[in-house]
C-alpha cells in the first residue's frame, strides 16, 4: 500500500490564526477546505499523470486509489493506493502473426522475447488461458505469465516525476495548498 500525506505548515497556520483573532471557531473550517480543494487537484494531477504515462484503463486504475478527507477533528487528508502486481494483459497490447507487443509505459508496442530467444504468447487454455505468457527457457514448460508493476509504484513513480511527465508533485502540492489557504482566508473574512 502507498500513500502520502498533505498537510498545512506552521506558518499558515499562525497566518489564519492571526486572521481570525475572535473567531477562532472558522480556522479549522478554513484549513479543512484548503487541504481538501489541494487533495482534489492533486488527485487530479495523479490521474492525469496515469492518461500520459501508462496504457492502463482509467476505471481499473481509479478503482485502486482512494482519498481520506480533512474534517474539523482531522486536519490532514491522505490519498492511498492499494492493489497486487497487475497482468501485462490489463494494457495496450497487440498480437501479430508472431509473438506478443506490448505497450506498458506509452512509448511504443514492442516485442517481449527473453535471453533464450523465447516470445511471448496469448495462453490458450488451462491457467493461462487470456493471459500474456512466456517461456522460461527452449523447453516447452515452464511457463510463466508477464506481470507489471502495481497501481501503488505506479502512483509513487508518478508523484516522484518519473511518469507522467509532470516532475516531482511534492512542490506543486505545497504551493497549491499555501494558495488555498489564502484563497479561503480573503473567502470567509
Amino acid at each position: 500500500m502507498s500513500g502520502f500525506y498533505i498537510e498545512v505548515n506552521k506558518a499558515d497556520i499562525a497566518y489564519v490564526q492571526k486572521k481570525f483573532i475572535g473567531a477562532e471557531k472558522k480556522v479549522p473550517r478554513v484549513l479543512r477546505s484548503a487541504i481538501n480543494q489541494t487533495a482534489t487537484l492533486t488527485l487530479r494531477k495523479i490521474k492525469a499523470g496515469r492518461t500520459a504515462g501508462y496504457t492502463m484503463s482509467a476505471s481499473k486504475f481509479n478503482k485502486e486509489i482512494q482519498t481520506q478527507r480533512a474534517n474539523l477533528g482531522h486536519l490532514d487528508a491522505t490519498i492511498k493506493s492499494q492493489g497486487r502486481p497487475r497482468t501485462v494483459k490489463e494494457f495496450k497490447y497487440s498480437k501479430p502473426k508472431a509473438g506478443v507487443k506490448l505497450d506498458i509505459t506509452k512509448t511504443g508496442l514492442k516485442s517481449l522475447v527473453n535471453s533464450a530467444g523465447a516470445h511471448a504468447f496469448i495462453g490458450p487454455g488451462g491457467k493461462i488461458s487470456g493471459l500474456i505468457a512466456q517461456r522460461e527457457g527452449k523447453a516447452r514448460l515452464p511457463v510463466k505469465v508477464l506481470h507489471s508493476n502495481s497501481v501503488p509504484m505506479m502512483v509513487e513513480k508518478i508523484y516522484e516525476g518519473e511518469r507522467g511527465g509532470q516532475g516531482n508533485m511534492q512542490p506543486f502540492i505545497e504551493k497549491t495548498l499555501h494558495e488555498k489557504v489564502m484563497e479561503q482566508v480573503e473567502k470567509f473574512l
